[in-house]
């Protein structure tokens, strides 16, 4: 028995001379990789706050724009401190780096498609080509944008339909915004055709008295009805008036509407198209 109390307590002696050198070798990395993380942590914290306040000075960063750089922001940080800490401890981060670069590639090649429309994203909201509300026309459609994201941008087209568009689709096309004009004016723009047996005169006169009585139509920049081409059918009357933006629409529907019953009074024939056809018969 006094033998076994013996070897108990070298044994013991033993395992607290192993911990307390364990301590002493590790304890102060062990310390050090606590501090470094408690530190980063917080850092990430303070850093995403300054941008969100430095974004939030300025009304052309998009709030979407602004929410994704505090995130990155926080995501950097936070990467960076894990980083340090894992050195702290003595590991081997660069086979950890390369491991990282290999799958981030892999993931890259197989999610191509959605991180171009990552991208296109990022570049609408910090562009900023339009904005929630607006009407636009990409690829000859025209749609009325109702939200826009980081992968897709959600809008509906004027007759009510919903549509969702992967943002590469927006930003590798042109892009046209009707809601933004040059100082807030818009042109009708429009082609009337009369019969080749009507004045042009007469005709160009009364084009010029309907959009003169329209107190929408503007004078600066002055209106312009000339004859625009000689068509197989027709002489088509080009007309140019200028409005304010939101009197746009109404005053081109308008314009049609009493261009048709002012040519109906006034005997300007108004021609469809026709083609004389000559039958000749041989003996």
């Amino acid at each position: 028995m006094p033998e076994e109390n013996e070897a108990d307590t070298e044994w013991g002696s033993a395992a607290v001379e192993t911990v307390v050198e364990g301590v002493a070798e590790y304890g102060w990395q062990v310390l050090g990789a606590i501090i470094i993380l408690l530190v980063g942590f917080y850092a990430s914290k303070i850093l995403a706050r300054f941008v969100d306040r430095m974004c939030g000075r300025t009304e052309k960063i998009d709030p979407i724009v602004r929410s994704v750089l505090v995130k990155m922001t926080r995501i950097l940080v936070i990467g960076f401190t894990l980083y340090a800490t894992l050195d702290a401890f003595g590991v081997e981060t660069t086979g950890l780096v390369a491991l990282i670069g290999a799958a981030g590639l892999t993931i890259g090649l197989a999610l191509q498609g959605t991180l171009t429309n990552v991208a296109a994203g990022f570049m609408m909201m910090l562009m900023r080509p339009f904005s929630v509300g607006e009407v636009i026309v990409v690829g000859g459609s025209f749609y009325i944008v109702d939200d826009i994201g980081l992968f897709i941008t959600r809008a509906h087209i004027p007759d009510g339909p919903y549509v969702i568009l992967p943002n590469s689709q927006i930003w590798g096309n042109v892009i046209t915004n009707l809601s933004r004009t040059h100082n807030d004016i818009r042109r009708v723009n429009e082609t009337f055709g009369i019969s080749y047996s009507d004045d042009i005169d007469n005709a160009i006169g009364i084009v010029k008295e309907i959009i003169s009585s329209d107190e929408r139509f503007l004078t600066d920049p002055a209106p312009m009805v000339a004859v625009g081409a000689l068509d197989d059918s027709s002489v088509d009357l080009l007309v140019h008036a200028w409005t304010k933006r939101p009197d746009w629409w109404a005053t081109k529907l308008d314009l049609n509407k009493k261009i048709k019953q002012e040519f109906d009074r006034s005997g300007v024939s108004i021609p469809f198209p026709q083609r004389d056809v000559h039958l000749h018969r041989e003996e």
